[in-house]
C-alpha cells in the first residue's frame, strides 16, 4: 500500500513507512521553440488538485510555452502517472531533454538498490543492478548496439539508465517502477542528478532514451498535445523474484504472454548439420537438397521433435524470397511429405536484407550524403548486402505477397529475421517520414507479421528486435506489439542469440538473461541450440528447456560451416544423440509445466514450474562450475500447492508444515530435472 503526498514529493509505504521518495518531484525541459533555445526549465505556477484517489497537478513551463498535466491515481494499493505535455504557443517546440520524475536522496537510502527489470543481466552478461554507492559514484551505464558501418542517429541518454522496469529497495521490500506504453517506444529512465546540495536518484515521470524515445515527444506543433505511457509504482516485499512476479503479472494484465492451449511444437533445425553457404548457388545445389532436408526430418522424427525449421538455404538467394522450386520441389509437396513420410510440420526463416544486387534500386534504402543529396546507401552486412526500405509500401507488398505465396501452403512457423534496422532512408518516394525513423521501421515489420499471420490462421511467428541485433541488447521493449491473435501484431520474441557458443554462455552468465526474462515476462521465446555444441550432460538442452517456452534443436553430427573457427570440443555423435533422445522423452512428458506453466526462480540454478491445477511440479536444478556440488533449498508448500507430503524423484526430500527442503549432488557442468508429485 502506497501514501502520496506529490505537493512534497513523498511517496511511501503505508505498511512499512519506507520512504522511496523523500525529495521534490522534478519538472524540468530542454529544447528550442522558434530561435529561442531553454535549457531545464522549470515548472512555473503549479497547482495541486486532490478529488478523492486522483491527485492532478497543473503547470506551465514558460520559455517553452508548453503546458502540464500530470494525473496520479492511488488505485488497489499503487500509483499510476501518466503525464501530458501541449504545446500552447504559436511555434513548434522541440524537446531535446527532459527530467520528470519522483527524486530520493541517495545518502538516506544506504545501501538500497536499482535492479532492472526484466534484464537485470543483459544480453551481453552486463549487470543492472546497482548499489545507492555505486549510483552516486556515477557507476552505471546501459547496454547499447552500435555499428559504424551505418549512420545512427544520436544517443539521448548521457547520465541516465533505461528499463522496461525497475525495481528499487532494500534486499527484501522495494517498490517496482514500471512503464507501460504498447502505442509508441518508451522506457523507464531513472538517473542519479545533483539537486539541492544533494545527490538524488530521480525515477518514474517521463525521459528520453535511445534515439530520442518516445520520438513522437520530440518535436510538438502548435496546439499539440503528447501522453507520455503510464508508469506504475507497486510495492513489493519478498526479495528481487516478487518485484519480477509483479512486472509479469502487469504484462499479463495487458494481454502479453500466451493463450491457454499454447503448445509450439518442438522444432529441429537443420542449419547445424546441412551448413550454411550463403547465397552460393553452386554449393547450395551440392549440399541444401530436397535430399539432405529428408535426411535432417528422419532425425527430428527420431529425435522426437514435431517441425522441420529451414534456415538459410532454402530460397534462391537470402533475402529474395524465393522458393527454390529447381531444388526443392514445389512447397505444398514438400509439406505434404513431411506430414505423410515424417509426422512433421514445416517452418522457415524470412530475412529482409537480400546477399544479392537482385530488388530494383528503388526499393533499397537510401542515405543521404554529406551535400544533402541522395544516394543508394548499401550498408556493410558482408560485402553483398543489400538494404531494402521495408517502411516503403511498394516493396512491403511485395515481399508480403511472395512470403504468402510460400506459408499458405500450409507452413506452421515462421521466424522473420535480419529486419534489424540500418539507418534511416531518406528516399521521398517511399511514403514514410525523410529521414525515415526507428519507429516507422518498427511498425513496418510488425505489420507485415500480422498480416502474414492474418491470412495464414494457425501459423505462429517469432519476429526478432526490429532495430538492434540481438546479442548485444534489445531496442523495443519486450512486450511491444505482442500478443496472439487479435491481441498484438505477432507472438514470439527470439531468445537471443545463444545458439552457437551454449556451454561458454553458460560459464560466463551471458545466458542468465534467459532466467531473468523467463522471472519477468510470459511472451514466449523461441531458441534452436545445437548438441554438438553442448555437452554429453546436455545442461544446454536443459537450461533451454527451463527457460524458453518454445524450443528447437539440431546438430547431430554438426556443420563445419556454422562452427567457430577453432571447432567445436570433440565429441561421439551417436552418444550425443542418444542422450538428447533420452532427455526429449522425459521433456515431451513434463512439456506442458515448460510451455505454459508458471515459472518461478528459487536461486538462478534452481527453477520450479507449476501448473494451475496441478499438485507438486518439475524443478531443474543446475551445476554450472567445474566441480562437484550439493544444493539444499526450500520450496514453499504454497508454491506446489499441496498441503499432504507428495512423492518426489530426482533429490532427496524432507517435508515440514510449510515447505519441502530438496538435497541433491550434481558433477560438473549438468543438469538435473527433480519431480514433485505423480506427474
Amino acid at each position: 500500500m502506497l501514501s502520496l503526498d506529490i505537493a512534497s514529493g513523498l511517496l511511501t509505504s503505508a505498511d512499512s513507512h519506507m520512504a522511496f521518495a523523500d525529495r521534490n518531484y522534478q519538472y524540468a525541459l530542454s529544447g528550442t521553440v522558434g530561435a529561442g533555445r531553454f535549457d531545464d526549465e522549470p515548472l512555473a505556477g503549479r497547482r495541486v488538485d486532490q478529488q478523492g484517489d486522483l491527485t492532478t497537478v497543473t503547470g506551465r513551463f514558460v520559455a517553452a510555452d508548453v503546458s502540464l498535466v500530470q494525473q496520479l491515481h492511488l488505485l488497489d494499493g499503487r500509483v499510476e502517472e501518466t503525464i501530458t505535455l501541449h504545446n500552447t504557443g504559436a511555434q513548434p517546440v522541440a524537446l531535446s531533454g527532459m527530467k520528470l520524475g519522483f527524486t530520493a536522496s541517495l545518502d538516506t537510502h544506504p545501501d538500497w538498490h536499482l535492479c532492472a527489470i526484466p534484464f537485470r543481466v543483459q544480453l551481453n552478461g552486463s549487470v543492472h543492478d546497482y548499489t545507492t554507492q555505486a549510483l552516486a559514484r556515477g557507476e552505471f551505464h546501459n547496454a547499447v548496439y552500435s555499428d559504424p558501418t551505418r549512420p545512427e542517429p544520436p544517443l539521448t541518454e548521457e547520465g541516465i539508465m533505461r528499463s522496461e522496469a525497475w525495481a528499487w529497495g532494500t534486499g527484501d521490500e522495494g517498490l517496482v517502477i514500471a512503464k507501460y506504453n504498447n502505442a509508441v517506444i518508451e522506457l523507464s529512465i531513472a538517473a542519479p542528478v545533483y539537486q539541492g546540495g544533494e545527490t538524488v536518484l530521480r525515477f518514474g515521470g517521463a525521459g528520453f532514451s535511445l534515439y530520442g524515445e518516445p520520438s513522437q515527444a520530440r518535436t510538438l506543433a502548435p496546439g499539440a498535445s503528447f501522453t507520455f505511457g503510464t508508469t506504475s509504482y507497486i510495492p513489493y516485499t519478498g526479495g528481487l523474484a516478487e518485484a519480477y512476479r509483479i512486472y509479469r503479472d502487469l504484462l499479463d494484465a495487458h494481454g502479453h504472454g500466451f493463450p491457454a492451449d499454447y503448445n509450439p511444437p518442438v522444432n529441429w533445425n537443420e542449419l547445424y548439420d546441412v551448413g550454411w553457404y550463403h547465397s552460393d548457388p553452386e554449393k547450395l545445389k551440392q549440399y541444401y537438397t530436397r535430399e539432405a532436408l529428408l535426411k535432417e526430418a528422419a532425425k527430428a522424427r527420431d529425435a522426437g521433435c514435431d517441425l522441420l525449421y529451414l534456415d538459410p538455404g532454402w530460397e534462391v538467394a537470402e533475402g529474395e524470397t524465393l522458393w527454390d522450386e529447381a531444388r526443392l520441389g514445389p512447397v505444398a509437396d514438400f509439406i505434404r511429405t513431411l506430414k505423410q513420410d515424417y509426422g512433421l510440420d514445416l517452418a522457415y526463416r524470412t530475412i529482409l536484407r537480400c546477399y544479392r544486387d537482385y530488388w530494383p534500386h528503388r526499393f533499397l534504402v537510401r542515405h543521404a550524403d554529406r551535400d544533402g543529396g541522395p544516394l543508394e546507401y548499401y550498408p556493410a552486412v558482408g560485402p553483398d548486402g543489400w538494404e531494402l526500405c521495408l517502411a516503403g509500401r511498394e516493396f512491403w507488398q511485395e515481399k508480403l505477397r511472395r512470403i504468402l505465396a510460400i506459408s499458405k501452403a500450409g507452413v506452421r512457423f515462421m521466424m522473420f529475421d535480419e529486419m534489424d534496422w540500418r539507418g534511416p532512408c531518406h528516399d521521398a518516394s517511399h511514403g514514410h517520414s525523410v529521414p525515415s525513423t526507428p519507429y516507422e521501421h518498427v511498425m513496418a515489420v510488425y505489420s507485415l507479421t500480422n498480416e502474414v499471420r492474418r491470412q495464414c490462421p494457425g501459423l505462429t511467428i517469432e519476429a526478432h528486435d526490429p532495430v538492434w541485433p540481438w546479442h548485444t541488447c534489445i531496442y523495443v521493449p519486450t512486450y511491444f506489439q505482442q500478443g496472439f491473435g487479435e491481441q498484438g501484431l505477432y507472438d514470439e520474441n527470439w531468445g537471443f542469440e545463444y545458439m552457437w557458443d551454449c556451454l561458454n554462455d553458460l560459464r560466463t552468465g551471458r545466458a542468465l538473461a534467459l532466467y531473468y526474462y523467463a522471472l519477468g515476462c510470459n511472451v514466449p521465446l523461441y531458441l534452436h541450440i545445437t548438441m554438438a555444441a553442448d555437452n554429453d550432460a546436455c545442461v544446454f538442452f536443459w537450461w533451454t528447456a527451463s527457460t524458453v517456452r518454445h524450443l528447437g534443436i539440431g546438430g547431430k553430427t554438426s556443420n563445419k560451416t556454422i562452427e567457430p573457427a577453432e571447432g567445436l570440443a570433440p565429441f561421439d555423435p551417436e552418444k550425443r544423440f542418444a542422450a538428447y533422445q533420452a532427455h526429449m522423452r522425459t521433456y515431451n512428458r513434463l512439456k506442458p509445466f515448460f510451455v505454459r506453466g508458471l515459472f518461478h526462480g528459487i536461486l538462478e540454478h534452481v527453477h520450479l514450474h507449476t501448473l494451475p491445477g496441478t499438485p507438486g511440479g518439475v524443478v531443474n536444478v543446475f551445476n554450472l562450475t567445474d566441480q562437484e556440488q550439493t544444493y539444499d533449498f526450500r520450496i514453499p508448500r504454497e508454491r506446489l500447492g499441496v498441503q499432504t507430503d507428495l512423492p518426489v524423484t530426482g533429490a532427496q526430500a524432507r517435508w515440514e508444515p510449510d515447505h519441502v527442503t530438496l538435497t541433491l549432488t550434481l558433477p560438473p557442468m549438468s543438469p538435473a530435472v527433480v519431480e514433485i508429485g505423480s506427474l
